[in-house]
Protein backbone atom coordinates (compact mmCIF):
# COMPACT_ATOMS: atom_id res chain seq x y z
CA UNK A 1 0.00 0.00 0.00
CA UNK A 2 1.50 3.39 -0.90
CA UNK A 3 1.42 6.39 0.84
CA UNK A 4 1.56 10.25 -0.09
CA UNK A 5 4.28 12.25 0.98
CA UNK A 6 2.99 13.89 4.80
CA UNK A 7 2.87 17.55 3.15
CA UNK A 8 0.82 16.37 0.06
CA UNK A 9 -2.51 16.70 2.22
CA UNK A 10 -0.42 21.19 3.01
CA UNK A 11 0.40 21.27 -1.25
CA UNK A 12 -3.82 20.26 -1.93
CA UNK A 13 -4.87 22.75 0.84
CA UNK A 14 -2.45 25.44 -0.72
CA UNK A 15 -4.38 24.59 -4.12
CA UNK A 16 -7.51 24.78 -3.33
CA UNK A 17 -6.92 27.98 -1.08
CA UNK A 18 -5.53 29.54 -4.28
CA UNK A 19 -8.37 28.24 -6.60
CA UNK A 20 -10.71 29.97 -4.08
CA UNK A 21 -9.19 33.26 -3.58
CA UNK A 22 -8.76 33.16 -7.80
CA UNK A 23 -12.33 32.66 -8.06
CA UNK A 24 -13.07 35.97 -5.61
CA UNK A 25 -11.14 38.04 -7.36
CA UNK A 26 -12.94 37.17 -10.47
CA UNK A 27 -16.07 37.28 -9.19
CA UNK A 28 -14.86 41.11 -7.59
CA UNK A 29 -14.04 42.31 -11.04
CA UNK A 30 -16.55 41.04 -12.76
CA UNK A 31 -19.47 42.51 -10.18
CA UNK A 32 -21.27 45.50 -12.13
CA UNK A 33 -23.42 46.66 -9.71
CA UNK A 34 -20.73 47.99 -7.07
CA UNK A 35 -17.17 49.45 -7.33
CA UNK A 36 -15.57 47.26 -5.43
CA UNK A 37 -11.58 47.97 -5.03
CA UNK A 38 -8.33 48.08 -2.37
CA UNK A 39 -6.90 50.88 -0.92
CA UNK A 40 -3.12 51.36 0.54
CA UNK A 41 -2.66 52.36 3.96
CA UNK A 42 -2.22 55.56 2.52
CA UNK A 43 -5.72 55.85 0.17
CA UNK A 44 -3.60 54.60 -3.04
CA UNK A 45 -5.73 52.93 -5.00
CA UNK A 46 -4.55 49.54 -5.44
CA UNK A 47 -7.07 47.82 -7.86
CA UNK A 48 -10.06 48.04 -9.78
CA UNK A 49 -13.52 46.42 -10.58
CA UNK A 50 -15.45 46.41 -13.55
CA UNK A 51 -18.52 48.37 -11.41
CA UNK A 52 -15.54 50.96 -10.22
CA UNK A 53 -15.07 51.81 -14.23
CA UNK A 54 -18.76 51.88 -15.25
CA UNK A 55 -19.75 53.85 -11.74
CA UNK A 56 -16.73 56.12 -11.64
CA UNK A 57 -15.53 56.61 -15.32
CA UNK A 58 -12.27 55.41 -14.70
CA UNK A 59 -9.96 53.03 -16.38
CA UNK A 60 -8.02 50.68 -13.85
CA UNK A 61 -4.85 51.99 -15.59
CA UNK A 62 -6.42 55.67 -15.23
CA UNK A 63 -6.96 55.64 -11.42
CA UNK A 64 -4.43 53.03 -10.19
CA UNK A 65 -1.72 54.60 -8.13
CA UNK A 66 -3.79 57.89 -7.17
CA UNK A 67 -5.48 58.52 -4.37
CA UNK A 68 -9.02 57.83 -3.52
CA UNK A 69 -9.70 61.60 -2.62
CA UNK A 70 -10.27 62.10 -6.65
CA UNK A 71 -13.55 60.74 -6.57
CA UNK A 72 -14.56 63.88 -3.35
CA UNK A 73 -16.27 66.79 -4.71
CA UNK A 74 -13.69 69.59 -3.58
CA UNK A 75 -15.57 70.85 -1.13
CA UNK A 76 -15.09 67.62 0.57
CA UNK A 77 -11.31 67.70 0.36
CA UNK A 78 -11.25 71.07 1.60
CA UNK A 79 -13.26 69.52 5.05
CA UNK A 80 -10.47 66.51 4.74
CA UNK A 81 -13.58 64.16 4.52
CA UNK A 82 -11.47 61.80 2.42
CA UNK A 83 -9.07 61.55 5.31
CA UNK A 84 -11.36 61.60 7.86
CA UNK A 85 -12.74 58.40 6.99
CA UNK A 86 -9.85 56.44 6.66
CA UNK A 87 -8.88 57.19 9.49
CA UNK A 88 -12.38 56.40 11.32
CA UNK A 89 -12.30 53.17 9.59
CA UNK A 90 -8.59 52.31 10.65
CA UNK A 91 -9.99 53.06 14.39
CA UNK A 92 -13.30 51.30 14.35
CA UNK A 93 -12.62 48.91 11.80
CA UNK A 94 -15.19 50.47 9.29
CA UNK A 95 -17.18 53.37 8.50
CA UNK A 96 -20.26 54.04 6.05
CA UNK A 97 -21.00 57.17 4.27
CA UNK A 98 -23.60 58.47 2.37
CA UNK A 99 -22.84 61.83 0.53
CA UNK A 100 -21.98 63.34 -3.37
CA UNK A 101 -18.89 61.70 -5.15
CA UNK A 102 -17.27 62.63 -8.68
CA UNK A 103 -17.05 60.62 -11.56
CA UNK A 104 -14.03 61.56 -14.24
CA UNK A 105 -16.01 63.34 -16.62
CA UNK A 106 -17.52 65.73 -13.53
CA UNK A 107 -20.93 65.12 -13.10
CA UNK A 108 -21.76 63.99 -9.70
CA UNK A 109 -23.67 60.87 -8.34
CA UNK A 110 -24.87 60.02 -4.45
CA UNK A 111 -23.29 57.26 -3.29
CA UNK A 112 -23.40 54.99 -0.11
CA UNK A 113 -19.62 54.09 0.77
CA UNK A 114 -18.26 51.46 3.34
CA UNK A 115 -14.72 51.42 3.88
CA UNK A 116 -13.39 48.53 6.39
CA UNK A 117 -9.83 47.92 7.33
CA UNK A 118 -7.77 45.50 5.96
CA UNK A 119 -5.00 43.51 8.04
CA UNK A 120 -2.76 40.04 7.57
CA UNK A 121 -2.30 37.31 9.91
CA UNK A 122 0.08 39.34 12.06
CA UNK A 123 -2.41 41.87 12.40
CA UNK A 124 -0.55 44.09 10.54
CA UNK A 125 -2.44 47.07 8.61
CA UNK A 126 -2.14 46.54 4.80
CA UNK A 127 -4.80 48.73 3.27
CA UNK A 128 -8.70 48.97 3.16
CA UNK A 129 -11.88 47.47 1.02
CA UNK A 130 -14.21 50.10 -0.12
CA UNK A 131 -17.14 49.26 -1.40
CA UNK A 132 -19.32 52.14 -3.27
CA UNK A 133 -23.27 51.70 -5.02
CA UNK A 134 -24.93 54.68 -6.57
CA UNK A 135 -27.62 55.69 -4.64
CA UNK A 136 -28.68 58.77 -6.72
CA UNK A 137 -32.24 57.93 -8.19
CA UNK A 138 -32.92 56.95 -4.05
CA UNK A 139 -31.65 59.94 -3.33
CA UNK A 140 -33.44 62.33 -5.59
CA UNK A 141 -36.61 60.73 -4.65
CA UNK A 142 -35.97 61.18 -1.15
CA UNK A 143 -35.46 64.58 -1.23
CA UNK A 144 -38.42 65.46 -3.22
CA UNK A 145 -40.88 63.28 -0.63
CA UNK A 146 -39.11 65.55 1.50
CA UNK A 147 -39.67 68.74 -0.55
CA UNK A 148 -43.39 67.40 -1.13
CA UNK A 149 -43.77 67.27 2.17
CA UNK A 150 -42.18 70.68 3.17
CA UNK A 151 -44.44 72.22 0.98
CA UNK A 152 -47.35 69.97 2.17
CA UNK A 153 -46.79 71.54 6.17
CA UNK A 154 -46.20 75.07 4.50
CA UNK A 155 -49.74 74.45 2.59
CA UNK A 156 -51.05 73.40 5.95
CA UNK A 157 -49.74 76.67 7.27
CA UNK A 158 -50.89 79.06 4.70
CA UNK A 159 -55.00 77.54 5.65
CA UNK A 160 -54.16 77.88 9.45
CA UNK A 161 -52.96 81.37 8.87
CA UNK A 162 -55.93 82.29 6.19
CA UNK A 163 -58.80 80.70 8.79
CA UNK A 164 -57.32 82.65 11.86
CA UNK A 165 -57.05 85.47 9.54
CA UNK A 166 -61.12 84.76 8.60
CA UNK A 167 -61.67 83.94 12.35
CA UNK A 168 -60.04 87.77 13.39
CA UNK A 169 -61.80 89.47 10.44
CA UNK A 170 -65.07 88.18 11.04
CA UNK A 171 -64.80 89.08 14.79
CA UNK A 172 -63.70 92.67 13.58
CA UNK A 173 -66.53 92.91 11.67
CA UNK A 174 -69.56 91.67 14.27
CA UNK A 175 -67.09 94.01 16.20
CA UNK A 176 -67.10 96.90 13.97
CA UNK A 177 -70.69 96.76 12.94
CA UNK A 178 -71.99 96.16 16.12
CA UNK A 179 -70.67 99.35 17.57
CA UNK A 180 -72.67 101.81 15.23
CA UNK A 181 -75.87 99.81 15.15
CA UNK A 182 -76.07 99.90 18.52
CA UNK A 183 -75.97 103.31 18.47
CA UNK A 184 -78.29 104.11 16.29
CA UNK A 185 -81.00 101.22 18.02
CA UNK A 186 -80.42 102.82 21.00
CA UNK A 187 -81.20 106.37 19.99
CA UNK A 188 -84.15 105.66 17.81
CA UNK A 189 -85.47 104.12 20.96
CA UNK A 190 -85.00 106.96 22.62
CA UNK A 191 -86.59 109.16 19.83
CA UNK A 192 -89.49 106.78 19.36
CA UNK A 193 -90.11 106.66 23.14
CA UNK A 194 -90.07 110.69 23.23
CA UNK A 195 -87.15 110.44 26.05
CA UNK A 196 -84.84 112.77 23.89
CA UNK A 197 -84.51 116.30 25.82
CA UNK A 198 -85.38 119.42 23.04
CA UNK A 199 -81.94 120.54 23.82
CA UNK A 200 -80.51 117.15 22.87
CA UNK A 201 -82.04 116.65 19.18
CA UNK A 202 -78.96 118.09 17.23
CA UNK A 203 -76.75 115.98 19.30
CA UNK A 204 -78.57 113.34 18.69
CA UNK A 205 -79.12 113.70 15.04
CA UNK A 206 -74.99 114.00 15.14
CA UNK A 207 -74.50 111.12 16.68
CA UNK A 208 -76.63 109.09 14.15
CA UNK A 209 -75.18 110.43 11.20
CA UNK A 210 -71.91 109.85 12.67
CA UNK A 211 -72.61 106.16 13.03
CA UNK A 212 -74.56 105.82 9.73
CA UNK A 213 -71.06 107.59 8.40
CA UNK A 214 -69.09 104.66 10.39
CA UNK A 215 -71.36 101.96 8.54
CA UNK A 216 -71.00 103.54 5.02
CA UNK A 217 -67.36 103.38 5.42
CA UNK A 218 -66.86 99.64 6.44
CA UNK A 219 -69.21 98.73 3.60
CA UNK A 220 -67.66 100.78 1.29
CA UNK A 221 -64.07 98.86 2.78
CA UNK A 222 -65.61 95.54 2.45
CA UNK A 223 -66.69 96.19 -1.13
CA UNK A 224 -63.68 97.41 -2.17
CA UNK A 225 -61.66 94.61 -0.48
CA UNK A 226 -63.93 92.15 -2.20
CA UNK A 227 -63.27 93.82 -6.04
CA UNK A 228 -59.58 94.25 -5.05
CA UNK A 229 -59.40 90.53 -4.32
CA UNK A 230 -61.58 89.52 -7.56
CA UNK A 231 -59.45 91.46 -9.51
CA UNK A 232 -62.63 93.39 -10.97
CA UNK A 233 -61.41 97.16 -10.40
CA UNK A 234 -60.93 99.20 -13.64
CA UNK A 235 -59.61 102.46 -12.88
CA UNK A 236 -61.09 105.04 -14.92
CA UNK A 237 -58.02 108.29 -14.50
CA UNK A 238 -59.63 111.85 -15.42
CA UNK A 239 -58.61 115.53 -14.35
CA UNK A 240 -58.93 116.04 -11.15
CA UNK A 241 -58.62 119.60 -9.57
CA UNK A 242 -56.62 118.52 -5.95
CA UNK A 243 -57.60 122.41 -4.41
CA UNK A 244 -61.47 121.61 -4.83
CA UNK A 245 -61.26 117.84 -4.88
CA UNK A 246 -59.22 117.65 -0.97
CA UNK A 247 -61.28 120.87 0.16
CA UNK A 248 -64.72 118.58 -0.26
CA UNK A 249 -63.14 115.73 0.83
CA UNK A 250 -62.29 117.12 4.46
CA UNK A 251 -65.39 119.02 4.75
CA UNK A 252 -67.21 115.77 3.87
CA UNK A 253 -64.90 113.95 6.66
CA UNK A 254 -65.22 117.20 9.03
CA UNK A 255 -67.13 114.04 11.27
CA UNK A 256 -64.59 112.00 11.29
CA UNK A 257 -61.45 114.20 12.35
CA UNK A 258 -64.04 116.81 14.28
CA UNK A 259 -61.68 115.87 17.43
CA UNK A 260 -58.46 116.70 15.17
CA UNK A 261 -56.80 119.73 13.85
CA UNK A 262 -57.09 119.20 10.38
CA UNK A 263 -54.78 120.84 8.12
CA UNK A 264 -55.54 121.04 4.18
CA UNK A 265 -52.06 122.22 1.99
CA UNK A 266 -52.50 121.87 -1.21
CA UNK A 267 -51.13 123.90 -4.52
CA UNK A 268 -53.91 124.37 -7.71
CA UNK A 269 -52.91 121.67 -9.49
CA UNK A 270 -54.43 118.85 -11.45
CA UNK A 271 -53.93 115.43 -11.43
CA UNK A 272 -54.89 112.49 -13.66
CA UNK A 273 -56.41 109.55 -11.86
CA UNK A 274 -59.32 107.35 -10.58
CA UNK A 275 -61.75 109.78 -9.01
CA UNK A 276 -63.58 106.57 -6.81
CA UNK A 277 -60.36 105.52 -6.32
CA UNK A 278 -58.12 108.10 -5.19
CA UNK A 279 -61.08 109.29 -2.83
CA UNK A 280 -61.01 105.20 -1.49
CA UNK A 281 -57.46 106.21 -0.72
CA UNK A 282 -57.38 109.18 0.90
CA UNK A 283 -60.51 108.66 3.20
CA UNK A 284 -59.00 105.13 4.98
CA UNK A 285 -56.11 107.08 4.71
CA UNK A 286 -56.79 110.41 6.90
CA UNK A 287 -59.75 107.81 8.69
CA UNK A 288 -56.78 105.62 10.13
CA UNK A 289 -55.44 108.64 11.17
CA UNK A 290 -57.98 109.72 13.38
CA UNK A 291 -58.68 106.77 14.54
CA UNK A 292 -54.60 106.05 15.70
CA UNK A 293 -53.87 109.24 17.26
CA UNK A 294 -55.26 111.06 20.45
CA UNK A 295 -57.76 114.19 20.14
CA UNK A 296 -56.30 117.06 19.51
CA UNK A 297 -53.17 115.30 17.31
CA UNK A 298 -52.96 117.71 13.90
CA UNK A 299 -53.79 116.14 11.25
CA UNK A 300 -52.23 117.18 7.64
CA UNK A 301 -53.43 116.22 4.26
CA UNK A 302 -50.88 117.78 1.86
CA UNK A 303 -50.08 118.23 -2.30
CA UNK A 304 -47.16 119.25 -3.52
CA UNK A 305 -45.61 119.49 -7.15
CA UNK A 306 -42.14 116.84 -7.67
CA UNK A 307 -40.93 117.14 -11.26
CA UNK A 308 -43.36 116.20 -13.31
CA UNK A 309 -45.83 114.75 -10.43
CA UNK A 310 -47.51 115.79 -7.44
CA UNK A 311 -46.82 114.49 -3.99
CA UNK A 312 -50.06 113.90 -2.06
CA UNK A 313 -49.36 113.05 1.70
CA UNK A 314 -51.47 112.38 5.05
CA UNK A 315 -49.65 112.92 7.88
CA UNK A 316 -49.74 113.01 11.80
CA UNK A 317 -48.21 114.32 14.97
CA UNK A 318 -49.22 111.54 17.16
CA UNK A 319 -47.50 108.77 18.90
CA UNK A 320 -46.23 106.91 15.89
CA UNK A 321 -46.65 102.99 14.66
CA UNK A 322 -44.77 100.75 16.38
CA UNK A 323 -41.79 99.17 14.50
CA UNK A 324 -42.91 95.21 14.84
CA UNK A 325 -46.45 96.77 13.16
CA UNK A 326 -44.54 98.82 10.61
CA UNK A 327 -43.23 96.36 8.45
CA UNK A 328 -46.34 94.73 7.72
CA UNK A 329 -48.75 97.77 7.75
CA UNK A 330 -50.15 97.18 4.17
CA UNK A 331 -50.90 93.76 5.16
CA UNK A 332 -54.55 93.04 5.28
CA UNK A 333 -55.93 92.46 8.54
CA UNK A 334 -53.34 94.09 10.22
CA UNK A 335 -54.91 96.41 12.83
CA UNK A 336 -54.18 98.24 15.18
CA UNK A 337 -54.77 99.81 18.87
CA UNK A 338 -57.54 101.82 17.82
CA UNK A 339 -59.63 98.53 15.81
CA UNK A 340 -60.73 98.89 12.29
CA UNK A 341 -60.86 95.46 10.42
CA UNK A 342 -57.23 96.20 9.14
CA UNK A 343 -58.54 96.41 5.63
CA UNK A 344 -57.79 100.32 5.13
CA UNK A 345 -54.53 100.71 4.69
CA UNK A 346 -54.48 97.48 2.44
CA UNK A 347 -57.01 98.47 0.38
CA UNK A 348 -55.11 101.83 -0.09
CA UNK A 349 -52.07 100.36 -0.86
CA UNK A 350 -53.29 98.28 -3.63
CA UNK A 351 -55.53 100.89 -4.95
CA UNK A 352 -52.03 103.41 -5.25
CA UNK A 353 -50.22 100.02 -7.05
CA UNK A 354 -52.91 100.23 -9.39
CA UNK A 355 -52.17 104.00 -10.55
CA UNK A 356 -48.67 102.59 -11.17
CA UNK A 357 -46.98 104.12 -7.96
CA UNK A 358 -46.32 102.91 -4.23
CA UNK A 359 -47.83 104.37 -1.19
CA UNK A 360 -44.70 104.57 1.33
CA UNK A 361 -44.76 105.23 5.10
CA UNK A 362 -42.71 106.71 7.79
CA UNK A 363 -43.19 106.62 11.00
CA UNK A 364 -41.30 107.02 14.10
CA UNK A 365 -42.29 107.49 18.15
CA UNK A 366 -43.24 111.00 19.21
CA UNK A 367 -42.62 112.02 15.80
CA UNK A 368 -45.51 111.02 13.94
CA UNK A 369 -46.70 108.77 10.75
CA UNK A 370 -46.26 110.35 7.16
CA UNK A 371 -48.14 108.33 4.17
CA UNK A 372 -47.76 109.38 0.68
CA UNK A 373 -47.74 108.57 -2.91
CA UNK A 374 -47.57 110.56 -6.08
CA UNK A 375 -49.62 111.00 -9.20
CA UNK A 376 -48.90 112.43 -12.74
CA UNK A 377 -49.91 116.11 -13.63
CA UNK A 378 -52.40 115.84 -15.99
CA UNK A 379 -51.38 117.16 -19.85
Amino acid sequence: MQHQPRDAGHVTDAFALQRSEERFRLLVETVIDYAIYILGPTGIVESWNAGAQRLKGYLAEEIVGRHYSAFYPEDYRAQGLPETLLQTALTQGRVEHSGWRVRKDGTRFWADVVITALYDDSGLHTGFAKVTRDMTEAHLATEARERALAEHQRAIGRLEELDRWRREFIGAIIHDLQTPIIGISGFLELMTRGQIPDDMVDDVHDRLLSNARTLQELVSNLRSYTLLSDGRVVLRPERIPLRRFLDDLVADMRPVLSAHDTRCEVTDTTVLADRQGLERVLRNLLGNAARHTPEGTQVTISARPVEDAVELAVADDGPGIPAELLKRVFDRFQRGAGGGTGLGLSIASQLVALHDTTLEVDSSPHRGTTFRFSLPIAP
